[in-house]
């Protein structure tokens, strides 16, 4: 039997995070067949996808969202009533909406045994199924993002593939795997059991469509795919977790370069897996406050979160106050800055505020404690202390750095976004590391604080002003602005790099030994000891370390961390690893390093290789516990890649793919 695939309009994640209609659920994927009809809704501000399926006059809602209208109105339509939530697991980054369907429709949920769950269910044990007249949908155990994980199969009668569709959670996502290090578990314990899901899922029909619970810009995994849906054989040819071929390599890299979880994960599991209180349906604005009433909450602890766009909030803000804008990642920001029990005031209009409080409900903020209105001159008279910030353009910023008179310029966003591009030899503190601001910049200098679109930026102000910093700017429009203004970048994304002269004298002859005359010249960059010293303090997962010493030397000492590869199988081992790997090379002084590093380059054009410049001889031996570690580092040398086929067309399940874009806007 053939079936009617609907690909919709495809999504990336800076429009699903930007959009105006990205707080609203949106159906992004639709299949029919003969007796059942399947929706995938996507809600761009939490990088979630949810389902329902409808089976005769049957309806099963698959890893709802708290607020649920859209399901019972779209089953209504359908001619079906809600009977089944069925839970891939106990969601992290959100409240889920099942016991809200369960007390408003009757149904039935059903979640993993494993789970341990607190609310009246039906406990599922890997192959248990729910037979929907003729269709069946058969629960399969995939432990790995959580213990209790599950993928749950729908077999329909004379699909080319059967199963014709997993709906795989946060097992499997689109490009990427569920990360293993959210819950009190050893993330490697879960890597591995990750591993032989990833195993199992394999064994399934290349043409089974993939149905993950998330989509780009979700922090349940790195570097997600904005396409919600795939096959199993797409994902086996191009998802890059499914083609490591060790367990120890799979590990290694599952839990490595993991994005910041935010603090809010750890209550959100709890709720969900004892049951979320109802949401009322009437639910009232907050209680206005008085500007007196603020101040006292923020002196006793509490947070002012400002919801106005960037521009309103630099003309004139509570001094303090964070600009969390609602036309961004204000759900998944608020829940990484704002401790989750904190007394929180919402400042912006009644409608601002009304939507504000909406959304962070899906979070599990229900007490928020008052909303703030904004006028400047009654916060003055109470005594609220008013501040304003600047907004520097872009040509005002270069013409500065042009004459050396920029202020100490901060770029707030993640490592892995500050190396691949950012506006010129800046400081990297990424706000989700604040207070660090207080340890390392002077409270009364002038900083400017840039990321993307100026929503980091804005918010690292609020953050800079809690610390006591008193002159805070932000770059108007980010480095977003700053390109489209032709103006200068560095980093390995750029057009032109200013770095690229120091490495070429520091690489040498050897860096190009094996490199045709007319080819074009790779070259590693070299990254100095204090610096890597400071990002292995800092951030201790950042980089790969391949260290390519005789395993005699290497067994003396080496970086923790730090894996020995040969010279000779280093092309192998830059090969297993992640496409979006940082890789620094260690060696005695960094001659042969640059020169294998060289030639691995010209080979995988698409790689950018550190090399710590001066070698390991320049390295601040004994210096914070990073100068020697002991001779049982990790010795494992990475296994040689395996060759890459071609990607598939995209199959006729899937949505056409979409430009990458580097990053979720903000």
């Amino acid at each position: 039997m053939a079936l009617l695939l609907v690909p919709l309009t495809a999504q990336d994640a800076e429009r699903a995070t930007h959009a105006d209609d990205a707080s609203r659920p949106m159906v992004s994927f639709e299949a029919k067949g003969e007796g059942f009809h399947l929706r995938q809704y996507q809600l761009g501000c939490l990088s979630l996808l949810s389902y329902l399926l409808v089976a005769g006059d049957q309806a099963v809602v698959i890893d709802p969202q708290r607020d649920v209208e859209h399901y019972e109105a779209d089953a209504k339509a359908l001619g079906a009533r809600i009977t089944h939530v069925w839970l891939t697991h106990p969601h992290a980054d959100f409240v889920a909406g099942h016991t809200e369907l369960a007390h408003r429709s009757g149904a039935t949920i059903a979640v993993s045994a494993e789970a341990q769950a607190e609310f009246a269910h039906r406990a599922l044990k890997d192959g248990d199924r729910l037979q929907l007249g003729a269709l069946a949908l058969e629960a399969w155990a995939t432990p790995g993002h959580t213990p209790n994980a599950m993928t749950f199969l729908l077999h329909v009668p004379g699909a080319t593939a059967n199963p014709a569709y997993a709906f795989t959670g946060d097992t499997l996502f689109v490009g990427s795997i569920g990360r293993p290090d959210l819950l009190d578990v050893p993330p490697a314990e879960l890597a591995a059991k990750s591993f032989a899901s990833v195993q199992r899922l394999k064994t399934l029909p290349d043409a089974t469509v993939v149905l993950p619970a998330h989509g780009a810009g979700s922090l349940c995994g790195a570097h997600l795919s904005p396409d919600t849906t795939s096959t199993i054989g797409r994902e086996k040819q191009t998802n890059p977790y499914l083609r490591i071929p060790t367990l120890a390599s799979f590990v290694a890299n599952v839990i490595s370069h993991q994005p910041v979880a935010p603090q809010y994960f750890a209550f959100n599991v709890e709720l969900n897996r004892k049951g979320p209180p109802l949401v009322a349906e009437a639910q009232p604005l907050p209680e206005a406050m008085t500007p007196q009433q603020a101040r006292d909450l923020v002196a006793a602890g509490g947070w002012l979160v400002d919801l106005r766009d960037q521009t309103r909030y630099a003309n004139g803000h509570a001094s303090g106050a964070l600009n969390i804008a609602l036309r961004g990642r204000l759900d998944t920001w608020t829940g990484i800055v704002v401790p989750f029990t904190a007394p929180m005031v919402l400042i912006g209009s009644d409608a601002e505020v009304q939507e504000g409080a909406f959304r962070l409900r899906r979070i599990g903020f229900d007490r928020i404690a008052g909303r703030l209105a904004v006028d400047l001159d009654a916060w003055r008279a109470a005594g609220l202390e008013v501040r304003t910030s600047k907004l520097v353009t872009p040509k005002a910023l270069h013409a500065a750095m042009q004459q050396g008179q920029e202020p100490l310029i901060v770029d707030v966003r993640s490592l892995e976004e500050y190396e691949d591009l950012r506006l010129g030899d800046v400081g990297n503190i990424p706000v989700t590391d604040s207070p660090r601001f207080a340890k390392v910049l002077a409270k009364d200098a002038p900083v400017l604080m840039v990321c993307n679109s100026a929503y980091r930026s804005s918010m690292a102000v609020g953050l800079a002003e809690r610390l006591g910093f008193t002159d805070v700017a932000s770059l108007d429009g980010g480095l977003d602005a700053w390109i489209e203004a032709g103006l200068p970048t560095v980093g390995r994304m750029a057009k032109t790099d200013t770095h690229a002269p120091a490495a070429a004298a520091n690489a040498g002859a050897g860096g190009a030994a094996a490199i045709a005359a007319d080819a074009p010249l790779a070259l590693p960059e070299p990254i100095d000891a204090a610096m890597l010293r400071k990002v292995l303090l800092d951030q201790p997962d950042s980089y790969v370390l391949l260290d390519l010493r005789p395993a005699t030397q290497f067994g003396e000492w080496t970086l923790p961390s730090a894996r020995n590869v040969r010279p000779a199988d280093l092309a192998a081992a830059v090969a297993a690893l992640p496409a979006d790997a940082r890789i620094v090379l260690l060696d005695r002084d960094g001659t042969l390093a640059f020169a294998v590093a060289g030639a691995v380059m010209a080979r995988q054009p698409q790689r950018l290789l550190r090399v710590l410049h001066g070698g390991l001889m320049a390295w601040p031996h004994g210096l914070d516990g990073l100068g020697r570690a002991s001779s049982s580092a990790g010795t494992e040398t990475a296994p040689a890649a395996t060759p890459t086929p071609s990607p598939p067309p995209a199959p006729a399940a899937t949505k056409p793919a979409t430009p990458k874009k580097r990053s979720a806007g903000c």
